[in-house]
Parts: structure tokens; C-alpha cells; sequence
């Protein structure tokens, strides 16, 4: 058995705790009086501690991004519920007469429409206030009172019939008022963004050759029309057209068109764009006192006669440059509108619930500034 000094004995333990011990611990560990962990087990129950923290850390993280099972959506600190989204859907049927499809498979999308709409709303509110616009109360009362008037008339009773429609649809007249104050502010915020867009003479001549068939006047054609509700019923008056019966006679009995029935069926003189595809298709190809038809539009089936045909007639620069300039003002107006809404929502960063993200989040919606873009493509 070998024998050491006390001085060897001293030299060791100094070595020892030279080797396992930093000059920053704050503690040492020890199991039992007189004996020291190894280095590997501290290193260990130091990283499982930092584990422990991180997953811990890392869980409450996730649970702050799930959104609860009753919100739509949440921009910023707020949250918005279903209940706020069916809310501003009744508003938006008092206003612009906007309805949820009654077919699941749109049904969805139109939900997801109206969460992109108010979330976007959100983003242009704020945008508005950060550049102090408000809306005067009396400016949105005043605006009130013309739609008012526009679908109720003016009659002392206007303003009573104004509110009990709201109640059908289970809106008020706050709501709508609220509605109309972020119109107006969006209009104000869309000058704004939009100013300093200016269009030369150069660019309307150099537009106007590009343009030049847009805006002429396209051929149009006064047409008669008769719609029923099968294709059968459409046959027997084709039938009977083509047996001498008078069209104007045969329109005003069998035609389910209350607005045309009364006056021979006529449509007017109207261009091909103002008709569904199918029906245009047909009336353009037809000559001058033809029968044409049955042709199915969602109206029903139609069997049409063309009255005459109005050539059309192509644009002068000088008469167009004015609208053409004002067509190119816009068009920049909007697509520098657009690029700053874009950005604007993609610094906004909305979490969207799964049933009621859009297609394109980030992107800006279609239509005029303002506008409920709901079912839009």
C-alpha cells in the first residue's frame, strides 16, 4: 500500500479543484458532504433545464396564435367573432343588398368574402385616423337621408319605412350609419394615397390607338323579347311567331318579364356587352326582323326578335381625349391604391381562423375603394 505526504495530498485536492470548478459559478453541488458531482452530470441537468424552458416557452407561444373556436379572425390585439361578421352581413344587405348564397359550396367562400372585407375595413379605419380623417356626424346624416330618399322616397313615412326594413334584416340604423362614416373616410384616405398621379396629352395620344374600338360606340340593335319557363313553352312560340301570331301580342300574353310584356317585349337599343353571352350571341347573328331562339339564360328561355340594327360608329380623338384622359387618371389613381392597400394588409398581418382565411389574404380586394367587395372575382 503506497503512502503519500501530506504535502502530495494538498497539491492533488488543489489540482481538483482547479480542473472542475470556473471561477464564475455562483454555487457549487454537492451530493453528500465531502463529494462533488461529475462535470458531464451538471452539464446535463443544465441542458435538460434549458429544454424545459424553451418547450414550455414554445407551448404558450402556440397557444397565443390559436385562435378561440368563436373567432373569425384577429388583426392586431382584436379579435373579431362570427357573431360581429353576421352583424356587418346584415348591414351590408340593408345597404347594397348583399345575401349569403343558399349553396354550401358558395357559401363558404362568401363567409370567407366578408372576413377579408371587414378585416380590410379594420386596416382602412385606421389608416384613415392615423391621417386625422373624420366624418362629420351631420355629413353621413345628410348622406343618410339621400339613400333614404333614393329607395324610399321622400314621403313623411320614407324615414319609418327606412327602419322597419332594417329590422327585417337585423341591422340598425347605427350600424349603417357607421357604415356610410367609413365610406366617406375611405374616399378622403383614397385621394389622399392616390394624389400626385398625372396623365400628359402624350400618354392619352399614345393610349388612344389602343384603345381607339373601346371607345367607339359598338354596333347595337333594337330588340324584342319574350321569356317563359321551359323550353317547351319557348318552342310553341317560336311555333306560333312563325304562324303569323304578332310578336308584341304574343309578349304581352306568355312573356314572364313584367317590364317588358306591356310595351311588345322591347328591350331597347342595346349593345352586346349589356346581354348575357349566350343571348347576345344569338341576337347579333340574326337579321333585321328575325326570329331568334330559344335561348336559356338564367332568366328563363327567351325567344327574341331584332327590330333593326344601329351600325357602329368609331371614336374621334378629339371627341374621346377628355374621357380617355380621365379613364388613364383613374386607372393610375387605382392601381397606385392598390399597391399601397397591399402593402397595408400585408404589414397587418390578420390571423385567419381555417373556415375563414381567403384565398389570397394578403392580397388587395377587387372593386372601387370603398365598396363591399363580397362575391367578387
Amino acid at each position: 500500500m503506497s503512502t503519500r505526504t501530506e504535502e502530495e495530498r494538498t497539491a492533488e485536492a488543489a489540482e481538483v479543484d482547479d480542473a472542475s470548478v470556473e471561477p464564475d459559478e455562483v454555487e457549487s453541488e454537492v451530493d453528500e458532504p465531502g463529494s462533488r458531482r461529475p462535470w458531464w452530470r451538471r452539464v446535463w441537468v443544465l441542458a435538460l433545464a434549458v429544454l424545459l424552458v424553451a418547450a414550455g416557452g414554445g407551448y404558450a407561444w402556440y397557444r397565443s396564435t390559436v385562435l378561440p373556436d368563436n373567432v373569425a379572425f384577429r388583426l392586431g390585439d382584436q379579435d373579431v367573432t362570427v357573431d360581429q361578421l353576421d352583424r356587418k352581413t346584415d348591414t351590408l344587405r340593408a345597404l347594397y343588398g348583399v345575401q349569403a348564397p343558399t349553396d354550401p359550396a358558395k357559401l363558404d367562400g362568401f363567409r370567407k368574402d366578408v372576413a377579408k372585407s371587414t378585416a380590410v375595413g379594420m386596416i382602412l379605419d385606421k389608416a384613415a385616423a392615423d391621417r386625422d380623417i373624420v366624418i362629420a356626424d351631420k355629413t353621413a346624416q345628410d348622406t343618410l337621408a339621400r339613400f333614404i330618399g333614393q329607395q324610399y322616397g321622400n314621403g313623411n313615412d320614407a324615414h319609418d319605412k327606412f327602419v322597419q326594413a332594417l329590422g327585417t334584416v337585423g341591422t340598425t340604423e347605427k350600424a349603417v350609419l357607421d357604415e356610410i362614416k367609413r365610406q366617406l373616410a375611405v374616399n378622403q384616405l383614397f385621394e389622399k394615397v392616390s394624389a400626385g398621379t398625372a396623365v400628359s396629352d402624350a400618354d392619352v395620344q399614345k393610349a388612344f390607338p389602343q384603345r381607339k374600338d373601346a371607345l367607339g360606340t359598338p354596333e347595337r340593335r333594337d330588340l324584342r323579347n319574350i321569356v317563359v319557363s321551359s323550353k317547351a313553352e319557348a318552342d310553341q312560340v317560336v311555333t306560333a311567331l312563325k304562324n303569323g301570331a304578332g310578336f308584341e301580342t304574343v309578349a304581352a300574353q306568355r312573356s314572364l318579364d313584367a317590364s317588358t310584356k306591356n310595351n311588345g317585349g322591347s328591350l331597347g337599343a342595346v349593345a352586346a356587352n349589356q346581354l348575357d353571352k349566350p343571348y347576345a350571341d344569338a341576337a347579333f347573328a340574326a337579321p333585321v326582323n328575325a326570329v331568334f331562339g330559344p335561348v336559356q339564360t338564367q332568366y328563363g328561355w327567351n325567344v327574341g326578335k331584332v327590330v333593326q340594327v344601329m351600325a357602329p360608329v368609331p371614336a374621334v380623338f378629339d371627341q374621346v381625349k377628355d374621357k380617355l384622359k380621365q379613364q388613364l387618371q383613374t386607372e393610375g389613381q387605382l392601381a397606385k391604391w392598390r399597391a399601397w392597400l397591399a402593402s397595408a394588409i400585408k404589414d397587418a398581418s390578420v390571423e385567419y381562423a381555417d373556415s375563414y382565411r381567403p384565398a389570397d389574404p394578403d392580397g388587395p380586394p377587387p372593386g372601387q375603394p370603398g365598396a363591399p367587395a363580397i362575391g367578387a372575382k
